[in-house]
């Protein structure tokens, strides 16, 4: 039998921890920031900045959800929705508002 080296073997998951906790030992502290050399905004130009996120479209936020559809409805759906020149989930928003 091998004698086994006098240096240790670390398995991945215990490198992939070690390395993690490196990481955050370097992190920077918000409070270590030096804010002062951002620039100040005037009021016109906060107005000028492009809002970021997804638009509400119609009178309500529309929530994110996760569904499975039959691939076949799904061609239908999304060619009906091609034809009518509209999102595909919009159409499906549509058929379910109309259900309930």
């Amino acid at each position: 039998m091998k004698k086994k080296s006098s240096t240790i073997e670390l398995s991945a998951q215990e490198l992939r921890t070690k390395v993690k906790g490196a990481r955050i030992a370097r992190a920077v502290k918000d409070s270590d920031i030096d804010y002062s050399d951002i620039p100040s905004f005037s009021s016109g130009q906060i107005a000028q900045f492009r809002k970021v996120g997804r638009p509400v479209v119609g009178e309500t936020p529309r929530k994110a959800i996760s569904i499975r559809i039959e691939e076949g409805v799904l061609k239908k759906i999304k060619a009906k929705a091609k034809k009518q020149g509209v999102a595909y989930q919009s159409l499906i928003n549509d058929i379910l508002k109309k259900a309930v």
